[in-house]
This record gives structure tokens, sequence and C-alpha cells, in this order.
């Protein structure tokens, strides 16, 4: 094959082996600058080519599993090591392509990435059958020609004017799903994203352009962006601040607690004798200045840890955790205790990981608590008991999907799924040097729970 003399992308009539194989041999330095741009299209259709081909195998999961869509996310993640999320999208990637032959053949073909499927899909999947298959053959042949944004706007009109009346139904029920998101970012940024109507969004951009213009004084050298982002923050650090809505009505407690930004840093740090990074709860290690700054004007609790950086652990007799052991667990688990689940552990329930008996006590060794290590003390509702879950992986627990062990030594919590794959999910450890992580002994092997399902 002529690097420099391709007619066209997709290269037809080639395999992911065969074309991977032709471009490895490839030696980029000495080949012209046409072939070089050339070699950078063809791995390009290699990694489109792989990405259908990964699809193939996630959609025989599916087939092989009841409640797939329950399920197999979750099992994704933990042998990708990517978030719950990602795992999701990976899984009805697979599935809502095989609905539409021709954008599954031509992902097989290399002529489109993942990304572009995912916005012919995003855009298509809600119009009737007949729309959607005549939308999307239109939409695979311009995919070679447009922006993955620009492909969205073109599939998004051929929707609507497809079926006006289908899609005011859609809208209306899209409304439905409406929402806000919070993705941490790196240098102690992130962002905050709200799913909105169009029109209530446009409305809430219009209102903070304004009064980011009311904001710009002589001698003020923010550029606008700065202004806009400042006044949508002032907004909430008000309602936080008088800890009531701008009405006047008093912000709800959750677990009992005042609403408010939980920051976990050393008293060496406060003090400026070092600059250890602290914890900011939802987001996760900030800057010892950030922590210093947050601090001013804060309340603060002590919380005491192991000599690894752990917090240590306080127990009841009762099934329901009092509010200082929730808060010892939350600040512990700083997230769902499921592997690469980051929903925050204020926002989580608590689930006893052996469950609550009322009918008896633990007698206080392993071989009562199963071998999990966790009831040693006795106490059933104990820090060492309770982990923080969110609704749907305790739920997945609760149904027998998953087993969890814990290992009260490392703070290990082991994970085995349905096929008997072992997944561990090590401690967030607060406040620890490095120094004191790596050389933590390493956690013992998990229990042989016999053959799934359990």
């Amino acid at each position: 094959m002529n690097l420099r003399h391709i007619d066209a992308f997709p290269i037809p009539e080639v395999s992911v082996a065969g074309l991977a194989g032709m471009l490895e041999s490839v030696q980029v330095a000495d080949v012209s600058d046409t072939a070089l741009v050339n070699t950078v299209t063809a791995w390009q259709q290699v990694i489109a080519m792989a990405q259908a081909a990964q699809a193939v195998a996630v959609r025989e999961i599916e087939a092989r599993t009841v409640d797939a869509l329950a399920r197999v996310p979750d099992e994704l993640a933990c042998a990708l090591a990517c978030t719950g999320r990602a795992a999701q999208d990976l899984f009805l990637r697979a599935s809502n392509v095989a609905r539409h032959p021709a954008l599954a053949d031509a992902w097989a073909a290399g002529a489109l990435d993942a990304r572009k499927v995912d916005v012919i899909l995003a855009e298509s999947l809600s119009a009737e059958r007949d729309t959607a298959d005549l939308v999307i053959a239109d939409a695979v042949q311009r995919a070679g020609e447009l922006t993955a944004r620009q492909l969205a706007h073109h599939v998004r009109a051929a929707v609507i004017g497809a079926d006006a009346a289908a899609a005011e139904r859609r809208r209306v029920k899209e409304r439905a799903d409406r929402g806000v998101e919070l993705r941490p970012a790196g240098h102690a940024m992130a962002w905050f994203m709200a799913y909105l109507p169009a029109e209530v969004a446009t409305a809430a951009f219009t209102a903070v352009d304004a009064l980011a213009g009311h904001a710009a004084t002589d001698g003020d050298d923010r550029s606008v962006g700065q202004r806009r982002a400042d006044a949508f923050a002032d907004v909430f650090t008000g309602i936080l601040d008088r800890q009531a809505t701008p009405d006047g009505t008093p912000l709800p407690t959750r677990h009992g607690q005042r609403v408010a930004l939980q920051v976990t840093v050393a008293a060496t740090t406060l003090a400026g004798l070092d600059d250890q990074p602290g914890l900011l709860g939802s987001y996760g290690p900030i800057p010892a200045q950030v922590a210093r700054e947050l601090a001013q004007d804060a309340t603060w609790r002590r919380l005491l840890t192991d000599p690894i950086g752990r917090v240590s652990s306080v127990g009841t007799t009762t099934y329901r955790p009092g509010a200082d052991l929730t808060r010892t667990v939350q600040a512990r688990d700083v997230t769902c205790t499921f592997p690469g689940c980051r929903q925050p552990a204020t926002r989580c329930e608590l689930d006893h990981r052996i469950p609550y008996d009322h009918h008896r006590s633990w007698a206080g060794d392993d071989s009562e608590s199963g071998g999990n290590s966790t009831l040693s003390d006795g106490v059933q509702t104990s820090e060492a008991n309770l982990h923080a879950l969110c609704k749907h992986h305790h739920q997945a627990k609760t149904k027998g999907w998953w087993r969890v062990s814990y290992d009260r030594r490392t703070g290990v919590s082991t994970w085995t799924d349905r096929h008997g794959l072992t997944y561990a999910r090590h401690p967030v450890v607060l406040l620890a040097a490095p120094s004191s992580v790596r050389h933590a002994p390493p956690p013992p092997p998990p229990k042989d729970w016999g053959d799934p399902p359990f």
C-alpha cells in the first residue's frame, strides 16, 4: 500500500489486523509529509475498527446476562478500571448500534469513530424507528466530512424536521431528566454543569452575563469569562453563607448536618509547618493554600487517624448509626466504596457490610463474621462494618450480584462478581505522606465465596 496515494478513507476491504500490521512497519521518520498525514488517518481507522470489534464482545456479554443493563456496566468498570459512567457508555453504545446495521457496518469499516457513533445515536435514538433509520443512513454518509459537533447539529435538525409532533413529545419527556453535575478537573478547578431546557439554560446564561457586565468597573482587569464565572459563583456561595435560599427559605440538612463544604487538612498544614494537600469533599485533593483559605471562616471538627492515615473507629449497638459515626464513615470512605465509583460519601447510603441481625450480637471472632474481619469488636453497627454505597451499588449488593469482604488491617474492600472475578477498592488515605502508603502491607487473598452466583 502506497501511503502517499490513498484515494479516500476509510481504506476499503482491509481487516483491523492487516491494516495495523502494515502501519506498524512504517518508519515514520522516513516517509513524506503526505504519507505521514495518511499514516495518522489510517491509524484512526484502526482505532475505530478496534472499537467496533470491542463492541461485538460487549454485545455477547449482554446476550449471556440477565438484567444486563443493571449488571454488566459495573463488571466492565471494574475490569477496565474506569468510571461507571464510562462503562455504561461503552455498554449502551455497543447495544444500541446493533439496532442499526448501516451504522454498525460503517463503524466496523472504520468510517467513523466511537465519538461520532455516540453523537448519531444520542441525536436519533429517541426518534421513531423509520425516521431514525433514514436519519442514520444520511448521517453515516455525512460523518466523514463533519466534525462531531457539526454532525450533532445536522442529525438534530433532520430528526426535528422529519416529525415535528414527535419532536415535541420527546422534548416534554426529556425535560424530566434535567439535572446538575460537578466534574472535578486538575489544578484545584472543576466543571459545574447543568442539563436544562434550552430556553432555561439560555436565560441563566443571559442573567450571569448581565451580572458580569454589571461587575465591570474601571480598573477591573478580569476578562468577561472570568467575570461571568465569579458572578455565577457568588450566587451559590451567598446561599451557603446565609444557609437560606434567595427567598429566605432555610436550606435542608443532610444526615442531620448543616449543608457546608467538607475539608480535611492536617493541623500542621494549617499552622504553616508543612504544605501537605488537603481533601475537599465531592472534589478530592487540593493544595495547602486553598485549604488554609477555606479554613479562615470555617467551623472545625477533629478527626483522629491511624498511623496509615485512615479515620479511626467508633461504634454503636443500635441499627442506625448516630451523627458522629455517620460523619466518621463518610470522612473515611470519601466516596462510594464500589471500585471506581466517585459518588461522594455524603450523598451515599450507609450499608452494613455484613447484614445487621436484629436477633443476635456477634460473638467477637472472625469465624462468626464470615471471615470478613469487620466485627471482631462485637458491634454490628460500627465503623468497621459500615461503608458508604451509592443507591445503585447498594441495591446490587443487596440483590447478591456482588459480594464484598473487608480487611480491617489494610482497609481494602474486595468485591467479587458473578464470574468469580475480584476487584479491590483501596482506602482513601487522609493526610499521609506517600511513603506510608507505599510501605503498607499487601492485602490478604480474598475469601473463597464458592461458585457464583452467590
